[in-house]
């Protein structure tokens, strides 16, 4: 099933997470704000993430990369 699969894409993209959230780019002026790029298909999904500590990253928002709003 395609959402299970997007799901299953969403969660692969996090593990960088894990180890290196400094490497994902910039979100605004804060250095703890991030976004995760997922691919899936032809486009993918962009994660907003808030780094708190070397332990704990907070996702803030998940968007499709196709969302009328997304920029």
């Amino acid at each position: 099933m395609l959402a299970e699969q997007a799901v299953a894409a969403i969660r692969a993209g996090f593990v960088t997470l894990q180890t290196s959230p400094f490497t994902c780019r910039k979100a605004g002026q804060s250095p703890f704000l991030r976004e995760v790029i997922i691919p899936f298909g032809r486009t993918g999904y962009v994660a907003l993430v808030e780094i708190e500590s070397a332990t704990d990253v907070v996702v803030v928002a998940v968007r499709h990369q196709l969302e009328d709003d997304y920029h």
